[in-house]
């Protein structure tokens, strides 16, 4: 095969001269902050610690806001933690509670039925204030109000 020669083919360009240099220099200067940009993700995007939320509206006693969340033994630390996509069912909750019927005293809790986290979620501040996470609304789940 015959490849012509690259020179002859971009002769038409011109030289290497000065706005060529200053145009290499600012692409250049353009990687530090595209650099940086890339790397913020993993700050931004991380997911905290969080569960599912209990509107304050629900007028609930603090025992039954407390034990409304169902606990899971996490496999790998052998600890027992709170659930993240789930909750027990509040209409049911708030029976109990105006009530006047204790948690885990007059009412067995893990028998009540769990549903999603259909109000959202309460995140962990500790670590970071915002990400991404804690800021997207839950708009992209139905509803069925």
């Amino acid at each position: 095969m015959n490849f012509p020669d690259y020179d002859e083919r971009t002769a038409f360009l011109g030289d290497w001269g000065p706005f060529q240099r200053t145009v290499f220099i600012l692409l250049c200067f353009s990687v530090i902050p595209n650099g940086f940009t890339g790397l913020s993700v993993v700050f931004i995007g991380d997911t905290p610690a969080h569960r599912c939320l209990i509107p304050a509206a629900v007028n609930i006693t603090e025992e039954w806001r407390n034990a409304s969340i169902p606990l899971y033994e996490d496999d790998e630390n052998k600890e027992t933690r709170f659930s993240k996509c789930s909750r027990h069912r509040m209409d049911i909750v708030k029976n109990y509670s105006d009530r006047g019927l204790l948690p885990w005293v007059d009412v067995n809790v893990s028998t009540i039925p769990q549903e999603g986290c259909v109000d959202g979620w309460e995140y962990d501040k500790g670590t970071y204030i915002s990400t991404i996470v804690s800021e997207v609304r839950f708009s992209f789940i139905e509803r069925t109000d």
